[in-house]
């Protein structure tokens, strides 16, 4: 099964800005991300244009020359853009997905992706969110690792369990 690798948002204002735990969530992405190369999986990145102000890919983060870069401007990185059409280009049916805000970019792109026939695979350790308000961010989390999971098409595992 063709599998690719989506890292969503992990763009410069998000991870300096709302992120409780950047060197966290930048050493697993960056591990996702070179395990997928080392594999020969592509790797597509998705930046949302709506972040401010500065949307850029955050600077431990560089796209190969082959890699798709999608820009959204919803949650869903499949609404309004061509990954869909991109990723069958590639034959890909299966996705692992990690990034960030889980309770929004993540869970409504790992939803659009279930959707769309797609097996997705969430990394359960691989995603975070804001802590805005002194909110519980773990929980948040948690509770998104746990509502995906019952998704038919979806599976979450902790990066230690994934295979690509």
């Amino acid at each position: 099964m063709t599998t690719a690798l989506l890292v969503v948002d992990m763009q410069t204002s998000l991870i300096e800005d709302e992120t409780p735990n950047p060197e966290e969530i930048v050493d697993a992405v960056q591990g996702l991300v070179e395990a997928a190369r080392g594999e020969g999986v592509p790797v597509v990145w998705v930046t949302d244009s709506r972040v401010e102000p500065d949307p850029s890919l955050y600077h431990a983060f560089v796209p190969a020359d082959d890699e798709l870069q999608i820009v959204k401007d919803q949650r869903n990185a499949f609404e309004g853009t061509d990954l869909e059409a991109e990723l069958t280009i590639l034959g890909v049916e299966r996705v692992i997905v990690c990034g960030m805000q889980s309770d929004a970019c993540i869970h409504g792109t790992v939803r659009g992706a279930d959707g769309l026939g797609f097996k997705v695979v969430l990394v359960s350790d691989a995603h975070t969110t804001h802590a805005f308000e002194s909110r519980d961010w773990h929980g948040v989390i948690a509770g998104e690792n746990e509502t995906l999971a019952t998704l038919d098409n979806v599976s979450v595992l902790p990066l230690a369990d994934l295979v690509f």
